[in-house]
């Protein structure tokens, strides 16, 4: 077997053409508790899951003790399926050790599946992932659920709602991603949520305005678009809709922060002579390809300089929010007026 994308893992479910191993991680959550729940189902279903499903939480099962039901047979044929979620091999090489060397010879009627929910898999930079990653690509199949694109996302929803006899233009479709933002699950909720809605008609930018559900990062952008324009009035009204619906201070001074940073590589990208999407080769946006188009209107009116300062403030914040004693909404209202005042080139001390 070898390193797999969706289309072959697909195929491979339907086809029934199973692995006898899987290691599964990235960054897509969704499509990773999907193609898991798929695997589940197909392999042993649900009338034999009392005898054929053993289900480990890696954190807390020891590698041995797992490999003792892989060893099992299962009851009135099919599959043994071992599932194990979250499996710190990056912890252990002893570990390592054990699972490649079980790989080698894994019972054909057992199928062993790693997946990771909360843990990150960095195959890059950690050579026990890799060294894991790869032994399983070698005797089963690995996949890397990565974040989709936009166009990817675009043409999902799309598609997505063709199927419920709805219309969505992909104009309309990439505004709902910066509307509630690129996580898969959240867009097929609102997606499935405005066709019933419309039943078989248009989803329209006034229906996901006053339907959608809009995403922590499209409510802070508001706000950071408030700052830059120097709109006092709407920037506090948007910061006081935050606290009110209870958004914790330090997730909304990231999101404020990553507004910034995406102005300040856009500014740079110009300076550079190159285009606002040019940061993307170096940074990961994708399924947020959007953030760069904000940015690229936000920042238009800031300069190099003043962005710099922003970014010092937002640091500042950062350290003050984090200490035990600081009030929160007294610091994001103050950091707030500092980015006011260097958005109007008002010096302060």
């Amino acid at each position: 077997m070898a390193e797999i994308d969706e289309k072959q893992l697909k195929q491979q479910i339907k086809s029934e053409n199973f692995s006898n191993a899987y290691f599964i991680y990235g960054e897509e959550s969704y499509l990773k508790e999907y193609y898991v729940g798929r695997l589940k189902s197909k392999l042993i279903g649900k009338n034999f899951e009392d005898f054929n499903l053993h289900s480990y939480n890696g954190k807390k099962a020891g590698i041995t003790d797992i490999l003792k039901d892989a060893d099992l047979l299962p009851m009135m044929g099919g599959y043994n399926l071992v599932l194990v979620c979250d499996y710190p091999f990056d912890k252990s090489s002893a570990d390592c050790g054990v699972i490649k060397e079980y790989l080698k010879d894994v019972p054909q009627t057992t199928v062993l599946l790693f997946w990771y929910d909360t843990v990150e898999v960095d195959i890059k930079k950690n050579s026990k992932w890799k060294s894991v990653q790869s032994a399983f690509a070698k005797a089963g199949s690995s996949v890397c659920f990565s974040k989709r694109s936009e166009n990817e996302l675009i043409k999902m929803l799309v598609n997505g709602c063709k199927r419920r006899n709805a219309a969505l233009s992909p104009e309309n479709a990439k505004y709902l991603i910066s509307f509630s933002g690129s996580d898969i699950k959240t867009l097929l909720n609102e997606t499935e949520k405005l066709c019933a809605f419309v039943g078989n008609g248009e989803i329209t930018l006034d229906i996901i305005n006053k339907l959608a559900v809009k995403s922590l990062q499209a409510k802070v952008f508001d706000l950071s678009k408030s700052i830059v324009n120097g709109d006092y009035e709407k920037a506090y009204s948007v910061l006081n809709s935050l606290f009110a619906a209870k958004e914790e201070p330090v997730s909304v001074l990231a999101v404020i922060s990553n507004c910034f940073v995406d102005m300040y590589r856009v500014k740079c990208a110009k300076i550079a002579g190159l285009s606002f999407s040019d940061p993307a080769e170096y940074y990961n946006y994708r399924g947020r390809e959007f953030a760069l188009r904000n940015a690229a209107k936000s920042s238009a009116s800031l300069s190099v300089e003043q962005l710099r300062k922003s970014l010092e403030v937002l640091m500042q914040a950062d350290n003050t929010l984090k200490s035990a004693s600081a009030d929160s909404r007294l610091v994001l209202e103050e950091t707030m007026v500092k980015l006011l005042l260097i958005s109007k080139e008002v010096k302060y001390d």
